[in-house]
Order: structure tokens, then sequence, then C-alpha cells
């Protein structure tokens, strides 16, 4: 998931550089926290939360494909 979830990112004009990802799983729900700088949550959350769905969705699928849950947060640096 970490290497899809940064590919995503790169496409949306965050560094991979400037991003911390954490993996974990328990209970079957793989994890998945993001610290990323401000402007970068904010290219994430997109209007109306619109590009955090679709990357959840996707991220979802992929873990669905896995037979896992899964769940994201993005934070800031700041």
């Amino acid at each position: 998931m970490k290497p899809l979830a940064l590919q995503i990112l790169e496409g949306l004009g965050v560094s991979s550089d400037s991003v911390e990802a954490q993996e974990s799983e328990q209970d079957g729900t793989l994890s998945l926290t993001l610290r990323l700088p401000f402007e970068g949550v904010m290219r994430l959350d997109g209007r109306e939360h619109r590009v955090a769905k679709a990357v959840r969705q996707v991220l979802s699928a992929a873990a669905a494909a896995q037979g896992k849950k899964f769940e994201l947060v993005a934070q800031a640096n700041d």
C-alpha cells in the first residue's frame, strides 16, 4: 500500500521525499498514516474532500484484492 500511496501523492504534486508513511496491520485492517506538509494535505483534501475520497477508494480496492480492509490517516507535518 505504501508504494501505491506515494505514487498517487506524486501524481498530485507532493514530493515523496517530504512524506513520512507508516504502515501497520491489525485484525485484518491495513492502516496507513501519512505525515506530509500542509500544502500536501490541502492537495490531498481537494475541493469538498473529493480527492481524499478517491484516493481512499483506490487504496481500499487494492486492500480488498488482498482480502483486507483499509484505513488512511493524513496529518500535517507542521
